[in-house]
């Protein structure tokens, strides 16, 4: 990454309820940035209305960084609760990198681990868990059904549709993502290979452990959301097959 001496990369950040992971993450990105300070030109964190101390602890550990990284740090505020999903397609309008990427809030995904080679020739570059060390059994099960799933429903090859994705920022708006649940991230590949972007998808990195493991992923309101995101993509991918 060294050859890359210009910022042009916007990290999204979004949490809810984090102040336990938070510390991690700042931390985190002050090691990477240590080494590669001419990489990111922001990191915008956004809070969707955490009822914790996220937000305060958040700031306590900004504040130790050089001021050098604190001026690329920016912090949101959702007036209401609006999700993962639509936290970040709302960051995605106001990115100026010339590429953008999302990491979670969690601890799981460490800057330091997924960006230690890069390569930015192509639209889209994928980076799938290797595991998922930590996770209940029955979580691990079904990340790999879903996998199987979204590719027999869209007619593609089976990957992780939950990892990290990087891609250029003036690419996102022509997607019209609509997803309101985690399915966000299988939209996003979805149509981007109807789009016919260049897509570099063999990139792994290591999952960490959370601290403190919770999910609200699998109730019934979030796989009817995911249903309904399905049908939506689908709807996105037919007319795109007939244009």
């Amino acid at each position: 990454m060294s050859s890359l001496n210009q910022k042009i990369i916007s990290v999204i950040i979004p949490f809810y309820n984090e102040q336990i992971e938070l510390p991690s993450i700042v931390k985190d990105i002050n090691k990477f940035e240590k080494k590669n300070s001419n990489l990111i030109l922001e990191y915008l964190f956004f809070n969707d209305c955490s009822n914790d101390k996220s937000l305060i602890v958040l700031k306590k550990y900004i504040n130790k960084l050089p001021i050098s990284i604190r001026s690329k740090i920016k912090i949101f505020e959702n007036k209401k609760n609006i999700g993962w999903s639509k936290t970040l397609i709302r960051a995605y309008k106001i990115t100026k990198g010339k590429f953008t990427i999302f990491i979670p809030s969690d601890g799981e995904a460490k800057l330091t681990e997924f960006l230690k080679k890069i390569n930015l020739n192509n639209d889209v570059i994928i980076y799938q868990r290797k595991s998922m060390p930590g996770r209940p059994l029955f979580r691990k099960i079904i990340s790999h059904v879903y996998r199987y799933v979204i590719a027999l429903i869209f007619f593609i090859k089976p990957m992780d549709f939950n990892g990290i994705i990087m891609m250029k920022t003036k690419k996102i708006k022509k997607l019209k993502i609509s997803s309101a649940s985690f399915f966000i991230s299988a939209e996003i590949i979805v149509k981007c290979l109807k789009l016919n972007y260049s897509i570099n998808s063999n990139n792994f990195f290591k999952l960490f452990p959370k601290t403190e493991y919770k999910s609200t992923s699998l109730s019934f309101y979030q796989f009817y959301k995911i249903i309904i995101d399905i049908i939506k993509t689908y709807k996105f991918f037919f007319i795109i097959s007939y244009l």
